[in-house]
């Protein structure tokens, strides 16, 4: 764990309003599971997606070409920006501090390589 995030669960007040937060996520939104799989398709589209770009790009020859090879993903994603852009959709990560996602995102990375890792 980084400094940061251990120096967090230190103030008492911080780890009952996470958890209270998450009583309410779980009651009004989803349990952890469902999260879970809604996070896992997400992960998965992005994933094929990209791929699929990635491969169209690759064989491009020209900006046309590239533009071609963009527009499947941009027009699938096309909804769910438009909704973002007009401030109908926001993500939990807007409403955090930002260094403190990626100091999450990176020590529990970090956390889980650790384990595997031979």
């Amino acid at each position: 764990m980084t400094e940061n995030i251990e120096s967090e669960f230190k103030d008492t007040s911080v780890v009952y309003e996470k958890e209270a937060q998450r009583s309410r996520i779980h009651y009004a939104v989803a349990d952890s599971d469902s999260l879970l799989g809604t996070t896992s398709d997400t992960v998965h589209i992005l994933l094929v997606e990209f791929a699929k770009l990635s491969k169209a790009i690759v064989a491009a020859t020209s900006l046309e070409e590239v533009k071609a090879a963009a527009k499947p993903s941009a027009d699938m994603f096309a909804p769910l920006l438009d909704k973002h852009l007009a401030n109908q959709l926001t993500f939990p990560y807007q409403h955090k501090d930002i260094t403190r996602v990626y100091d999450e995102i990176s020590t529990r990375a970090q956390g889980v390589a650790d384990i595997i890792k031979p």
